[in-house]
């Protein structure tokens, strides 16, 4: 068990968390729709950059991240002191329980 996990229990705070849940899940609803389009675009536009209307649907490529784990020379090398600060982030999730 997580022993950093501060009990709230003001109606601000469940408020706003809940406000955050709501708009994730909006976001997620507006995700899904945006991936539909986007398909439903890329068809009609044969997978193609196309353009009409003043619209432009540009395809825009980038090489592939490196499966550094895949290359053999690398294999027993700690890349530790090549790696970046650490990210940080907050995920909102939701039980119905109330002793977590």
């Amino acid at each position: 068990m997580d022993t950093n996990i501060l009990i709230k229990r003001d109606n601000n705070w469940v408020a706003i968390a809940k406000e955050l849940q709501d708009t994730q899940n909006k976001l997620k609803f507006l995700k899904e729709k945006k991936k539909k389009i986007e398909f439903e675009l890329r068809r009609l536009s044969e997978n193609v950059s196309s353009t009409g209307a003043g619209y432009r649907y540009k395809l825009y490529k980038r090489p592939g991240i490196i499966d550094y784990m895949a290359i053999p020379e690398l294999k027993g090398l700690s890349l530790e002191r090549y790696r970046k600060e650490e990210q940080k982030y907050w995920k909102l999730s939701f039980t119905e329980q109330f002793n977590i």
